[in-house]
């Protein structure tokens, strides 16, 4: 059925050429009259009407006439030389009016080229459908992903000009590496449209919708589209999407479950939030996690060790942090009891720099020092004070997933001017764990905020604010982050002048305005568009992370957290990496790094003065201090360890 003729591809390689513009056309005139010349002086050479004595020089000779009239008879009478003049000047004409009927004929196939029409013909290719804000950083990851896939490609339709969008890939993209990029414009909701990018050889495809779109329709039909196209092929797609509506989330899932995996926006970076407010340097770790330039999570089959625990599994890598296991039945099993055995047919899950590094250790039974684990029992928990500045409409949803992350007896206090922020904070029902306090200031005026309680607040959390005028333009991104930057840069202020401990995490919208405010200090930023694009790029290869990144970033299940290393080791004493997975297998947690001062610790630091390490070999030494944590997947957290 995906079988292409020969004939197809020559057209298809033809005219991939020709959209390069005149360089592909002068390439095929060249090549053209390079057959020409080859097989007319093979002709006459063979049949002994050429007065050459070579081949090469018939093919000389018939290369210098191609280029002008050399050889032109202008001996003999008057008459003769007007006879020839005329049959000169008719030549021209006749040759002008060919040449102008195909160069007509060209700029209209070069024009339609332009427009992005033409069929494409690959196969295992990556399709992205639309185009938003989340689509360069997607490409730009995609091809990180392809470096090692020779040939692979990255097909794109979308209801834009194909110039258009080639021309903005290249301007953030640059050099794309082994990965070609193709764009075709057309309308992604129509079923002939999806033709063109040859859908049905896709390895994985990626809807997108429009841009502006919340309501999420335009994604719904697309996926419409795809699945109930009369055309479709027999075998199941790998389909992406995210989304904001819950209500369009629910029934694209009606359409076809086992083939898309969607990704809820909403539900997605509020969790995340929630964990990076009260763990400084969790979203180093979250992004580090997710993009394809670091450590990565892999599955693997390893029969060698089937009927082997939890906790030996673990201790037979040397350069991969095992998390759990991928079981034969489906089942993901993210920090399991020690106790659980390998069985046949399950896979690791692990986190490693890439899939061919998850090699088992040559040593059976890696050296533990006993005496350098802690035995100490936690401390209690102590309740929290948050701030937060700013609210929209997925502030509630954040307000709940603090709740369970929280300690009992936590505060929150809203301060924020939108028109229901007041309503809805008066909504909530306090409990125990949280109680909720509504302040209406502006939290771009630094006079206001100064008369904010500061003192008594752990930790402050910074929301763009989608409230608008009635019958206004929404707001755009960079007005939004403009908002979020003063109040961060005010709020820094205020911390400064007064020495205050407390940790600032800010949402940003577009990833170019975190580098504008990233500084030394210990701050967090959750940049929405960029973790959805990481996500989505991280599932469109492997559709099984879709369900690890669901239980990740769930308060109610396995999470990352960053605790204390003197609760595992003592600390200013030379210890090994294994010495640490082994002591926080004790208490149930499986290590997957550490985060220390990088000025004392680690070159090339990437992220501040302080700098997070996934996956380091657990043969290695370090030596740690009281300031640095371990970076671990525990059921449940001790909040006072933070």
């Amino acid at each position: 059925m995906f079988n292409s003729k020969l004939s197809e591809r020559i057209r298809y390689f033809f005219d991939n050429t020709l959209s390069k513009g005149p360089m592909g056309l002068l390439v095929w005139l060249g090549l053209f009259v390079s057959v020409v010349i080859i097989l007319a002086s093979i002709f006459v050479w063979t049949t002994g009407v050429s007065s050459k004595d070579s081949l090469f020089e018939q093919i000389f000779i018939y290369l210098i006439s191609s280029l002008g009239a050399a050889d032109a008879e202008t001996d003999g009478s008057w008459l003769f030389r007007f006879v020839s003049m005329f049959v000169i000047f008719s030549g021209i004409f006749v040759m002008g009016a060919l040449i102008s009927i195909l160069t007509t004929a060209v700029d209209a196939r070069l024009e339609k080229l332009r427009r992005g029409r033409s069929h494409m013909i690959e196969t295992e290719h990556t399709v992205i459908l639309g185009w938003s804000d989340e689509i360069l950083i997607l490409i730009k990851e995609l091809v990180i992903a392809n470096e090692n896939h020779p040939n692979s490609c990255i097909a794109i339709l979308a209801d834009k000009d194909k110039v258009e969008m080639e021309d903005k890939i290249h301007e953030v993209i640059g050099r794309q590496g082994q990965t070609r990029i193709v764009c075709r414009s057309g309308n992604p909701m129509a079923m002939l449209d999806l033709k063109i990018i040859s859908i049905n050889t896709a390895k994985s495809i990626i809807v997108l919708g429009i841009q502006d779109d919340d309501s999420g329709l335009a994604i719904m039909k697309t996926v419409l589209a795809i699945i109930n196209n009369p055309n479709r092929r027999f075998e199941p797609y790998h389909i992406v999407a995210a989304i904001n509506n819950p209500k369009i989330l629910d029934s694209i899932k009606l359409i076809s479950e086992d083939e898309i995996e969607v990704i809820n926006k909403g539900e997605f970076i509020t969790k995340i939030e929630a964990q990076t407010l009260l763990q400084s340097g969790l979203s180093l770790v979250i992004i580090d996690l997710l993009d394809f330039d670091g450590e990565e999570i892999y599955f693997k089959k390893q029969p060698e060790l089937i009927g082997k625990s939890y906790k030996e599994v673990i201790l037979s890598y040397d350069t991969s942090a095992i998390i759990g296991f991928y079981t034969n039945n489906g089942k993901i099993l993210l920090n399991p009891p020690s106790d659980t055995l390998f069985g046949e047919g399950d896979q690791v899950i692990a986190v490693s720099h890439d899939d061919d590094t998850i090699i088992l250790s040559d040593q059976k039974h890696p050296v533990i020092d006993e005496s350098a684990i802690c035995q100490e029992a936690p401390k209690a928990s102590i309740s929290k004070n948050i701030l937060m500045l700013g609210w929209n409409d997925q502030s509630l949803a954040l307000v709940n997933h603090i709740s369970d992350n929280t300690p009992n007896g936590s505060k929150i206090i809203v301060a924020a001017g939108c028109s229901d922020s007041l309503v809805q904070v008066e909504k909530f029902t306090s409990g125990l764990s949280l109680t909720l306090e509504h302040i209406a200031i502006d939290p771009t005026e630094r006079s206001q905020l100064e008369g904010l309680p500061f003192n008594n607040i752990d930790h402050v959390v910074i929301l763009p604010c989608y409230d608008v005028v009635p019958n206004a333009k929404p707001l755009t991104i960079n007005q939004l982050d403009a908002s979020t930057l003063v109040t961060l840069l005010n709020v820094r202020r205020i911390r400064q002048k007064g020495g205050l401990p407390l940790t600032i995490t800010s949402e940003i919208l577009d990833t170019e305005n975190r580098t504008l405010i990233e500084t030394k200090d210990n701050d967090d930023f959750v940049v929405s568009d960029h973790l959805i694009s990481l996500a989505l790029a991280q599932i469109s290869e492997n559709k099984s992370l879709g369900p690890i990144f669901n239980s990740l970033f769930d308060p109610h299940g396995n999470e990352i957290y960053l605790k204390p290393v003197e609760n595992y080791v003592k600390i200013d004493q030379p210890v090994s990496f294994y010495t640490l997975v082994e002591a926080a297998l004790r208490k149930n947690e499986t290590v997957i790094g550490y985060r220390c001062k990088a000025t004392n610790k680690l070159k090339d630091d990437a992220y501040k003065e302080y700098d997070i390490v996934l996956n380091p070999d657990k043969r290695s030494v370090f030596e740690f201090s009281i300031e640095d944590k371990i970076i671990v997947l525990a059921d449940d957290e001790d909040t006072s360890n933070n």
